[in-house]
């Protein structure tokens, strides 16, 4: 159940940041998914439970930035930098709250709070 929430609510942001940043629908839609995916074993499986939440969320910015540029740029897409960028942004705030209704709810116990 996690995981469909994590994945509603990281193409509620990356999609309409992808169009607006320049990208396709069909792009916008298939790179949510992969990186709801990732973003999901890496942060919130892994890097969450290590540590507190401003860290992981944290880390969500530069993973999505970066994996956002990057697949923009090897399947040529046209994007603005600055796109991605709020894009990247904004899914970490949305990745922050959503980090402390995975603690709340015991998900994922974290030895560290904040």
């Amino acid at each position: 159940m996690n995981i469909l929430l994590k994945l509603l609510l990281t193409g509620m942001v990356a999609i309409p940041g992808l169009l607006w940043s320049g990208t396709s629908l069909v792009f916008a839609v298939l790179v949510s998914l992969l990186f709801g995916l990732l973003s999901y074993a890496i942060g919130d499986l892994f890097i969450l439970p290590k540590t507190n939440n401003t860290f992981a969320s944290t880390a969500d910015l530069l993973l999505s930035f970066s994996f956002l540029w990057a697949v923009s740029t090897v399947f040529r897409q046209p994007y603005q930098l600055v796109g991605l960028f709020l894009t990247s942004f904004v899914i970490s705030v949305v990745e922050f709250f959503y980090h402390d209704y995975l603690q709340r709810r015991g998900a994922h116990h974290s030895k560290h709070p904040g």
